[in-house]
C-alpha cells in the first residue's frame, strides 16, 4: 500500500498553515489574575500580597540561559536549597500556596509561627499579610543561616520594618522560647509529621488555627485545626504529598521538652545549583496538593510519554531537563483539560528545547477547526519528520474536515514514521478513510493490520465486524 510514497516530500508540509500564535508561560501578575479569575484565589488581601511578591527571586538563580523563561510560573516545583533530595528543599507551587495560605487566614496584627519555611516566600506572604510577628523554625541551621542571609540581600527586613513585622530566625530546638503571651494566632507546619504535635498545638492563642500535613494511610493529609471553647477541631482538606519530617524533628516537635536538633552533614550532600534544578521535578507527585485519584493521575501521566531526548543528555543538560519537565507537565494539565495552562507549557518547553513532540501536543491543545492546530503540526514534522504523531494529527483533522483522500497520505507518514508508538491507531485511521472512500478492501486491509496491534480496542472490532459483514 506504502509503495513510492515518500513521507518527507516536503510540498504536503507547504500546504499546512505556518504558525501565528506561539503560547509560553505568563508572567506572575497574569497567572495570578488567572487564579483569580478562576475561582481559585477569593482572598483579596492574598491576592495583593501575590502580585508583591512570587516565588521567582526566592528559588536558587537559574541557569543564565534559561533566563527568559517565567518557570516562576509554571506548575514545576523550583529548588530553594541546592540538595533536593533534603526534606523540605522545594518551594511549592502558585496553586499549593493559594489553597493553604488561605486556609490559614492570617489577618492584621497576627502572630505568625512557621515551622519549615521552605524558602523565604511563604514567610514574605505573611508579612505581606499583616502579620505582626513571624517566628521561622528550620530543622538545620546551616539552612536557617542561607534563610537569613537571602532575607537580608533582598532587603526584605527593610521592608519588615516598614510594615512593622518581627521576623525571628530559630532552630528546632529553641522554637517554644518566647513565645507570644497569649499564643500563636496562625501556626503553620509544612513537613508530614506521624501524629498532632500536641507540644506546638497547645502553644496556639484561643480562636487561633493551625494548617498541618498529618501522616495516614491514604497518605500526607492536609489538615486545618482550630482551638475555641469546645477545643481542637479538625478539618481534613485533601492529600498534600510533602516530606516527612525526619524522626527525630517530628520527637522534637511533639515532646514536651525542647531536643537537640538533628545534625545535617553538608559535606556529604553536595550539589550544584543546575543539578537541583535537573532533579527537582524527579518526583512529579511530591509537594502536589489534591485528591489521591488526582495524585495518581499526575503520576501516571507524568511517566506515559517523554519529548525524545536522550536521557544522558539530560543528566548533564539543564536547558534539556527543564524542558522536559515542562513538556511532561503540560501533558499533565492537557488531560486535566486545563487546555491554556498546558499550552503555556509546551510553547516554553518548546521555545527552550525544540522538540517534535513539545509542538505536536500543543497543536493539540488547540480547538480542532484552528488552523494553528496544523500550524503546530507542520512544525513538529519540520523539527523531526520521524515523530508520527503529528502525521497521524494532520490525517485526523483532513478526515474531519471531509477530505479522506488527503487523509491517507497523512495517515501512510504515521505508519512509515520511525518514531511512532500508536501504529494500530495510524492503521484504524486509514481503514475509515478508505471506508468514506467505499475502498472496501483496502479499508479491511487496515484494519486487520490494526488489529495486529490493538487487537482489544472495541471500535476497533465493531469496524472490522462491520467491514465483514459489508463485504460477505
Amino acid at each position: 500500500m506504502e509503495g513510492g510514497w515518500d513521507p518527507s516530500e516536503e510540498y504536503r508540509l507547504s500546504d499546512l498553515p505556518s504558525v501565528s500564535r506561539w503560547p509560553r508561560l505568563s508572567s506572575h501578575g497574569r497567572m495570578v489574575q488567572m487564579f483569580s479569575d478562576m475561582g481559585v484565589l477569593e482572598s483579596p488581601s492574598l491576592f495583593d500580597a501575590l502580585m508583591r511578591s512570587s516565588r521567582g527571586y526566592h528559588s536558587l538563580p537559574l541557569p543564565s540561559e534559561l533566563e527568559d523563561v517565567n518557570i516562576e510560573t509554571s506548575a514545576l516545583r523550583m529548588p530553594w536549597w541546592s540538595d533536593v533530595s533534603a526534606h523540605q528543599s522545594l518551594l511549592p507551587g502558585l496553586y499549593e500556596t493559594i489553597q493553604i495560605i488561605q486556609a490559614l487566614e492570617i489577618r492584621q496584627g497576627d502572630d505568625v509561627l512557621i515551622i519549615g519555611p521552605r524558602g523565604n516566600w511563604w514567610t514574605e506572604l505573611a508579612m505581606q499579610l499583616g502579620a505582626r510577628r513571624i517566628r521561622v523554625v528550620e530543622t538545620v541551621e546551616e539552612r536557617l543561616e542561607e534563610l537569613r542571609s537571602r532575607w537580608f540581600a533582598l532587603r526584605l527586613n527593610q521592608a519588615a520594618e516598614a510594615l512593622d513585622c518581627e521576623i525571628e530566625w530559630k532552630v528546632v530546638g529553641s522554637h517554644r522560647e518566647d513565645r507570644p503571651p497569649a499564643g500563636w494566632d496562625r501556626i503553620l507546619i509544612t513537613g508530614g509529621v506521624t501524629e498532632a504535635p500536641m507540644a506546638i498545638l497547645e502553644t496556639m492563642a484561643k480562636g487561633g488555627s493551625a494548617i498541618l500535613p498529618i501522616v495516614e494511610d491514604t497518605g500526607t493529609v492536609l489538615q486545618s485545626l482550630c482551638w475555641n471553647d469546645g477545643g481542637f477541631m479538625a478539618q481534613k482538606m485533601a492529600i498534600w504529598n510533602v516530606d516527612v519530617f525526619p524522626e527525630e524533628v517530628v520527637e522534637c516537635l511533639c515532646a514536651d521538652v525542647d531536643l537537640p536538633c538533628p545534625i545535617y552533614d553538608s559535606h556529604s550532600h553536595v550539589s550544584s545549583f543546575e543539578h537541583a534544578w535537573r532533579t527537582a521535578n524527579k518526583d512529579p507527585i511530591r509537594d502536589r496538593l489534591g485528591p489521591l485519584l488526582l495524585l495518581q493521575l499526575i503520576q501516571s501521566t507524568w511517566d506515559s510519554l517523554g519529548t525524545g531526548f536522550e536521557s544522558t543528555d539530560m543528566e548533564s543538560d539543564t536547558r534539556l531537563s527543564i524542558a522536559e519537565d515542562l513538556f511532561r507537565m503540560g501533558h499533565v494539565l492537557q488531560r486535566l483539560g486545563v487546555k491554556r495552562l498546558a499550552a503555556e507549557h509546551h510553547g516554553s518547553s518548546f521555545q527552550m528545547a525544540p522538540s517534535s513532540e513539545a509542538a505536536s501536543f500543543l497543536g493539540m491543545t488547540f480547538k480542532d477547526d484552528d488552523m494553528d492546530s496544523l500550524a503546530w503540526q507542520r512544525r513538529a514534522i519540520e523539527t523531526d519528520p520521524r515523530f508520527g504523531g503529528s502525521w497521524n494529527e494532520v490525517g485526523e483533522a483532513m478526515l474531519n474536515r471531509g477530505d479522506p483522500r488527503l487523509s491517507i497520505q497523512w495517515f501512510r507518514g504515521a505508519i512509515n514514521s520511525e518514531k511512532y508508538g500508536e501504529r494500530g491507531v495510524a492503521w484504524t485511521n486509514l481503514a475509515r478513510a478508505h471506508l468514506e472512500l467505499s475502498q472496501m478492501n483496502s479499508a479491511l486491509f487496515a484494519a486487520q493490520e490494526a488489529a495486529t496491534l490493538i487487537p482489544d480496542d472495541p471500535d476497533l472490532q465493531e469496524l472490522l465486524n462491520r467491514l465483514s459483514e459489508d463485504l460477505t
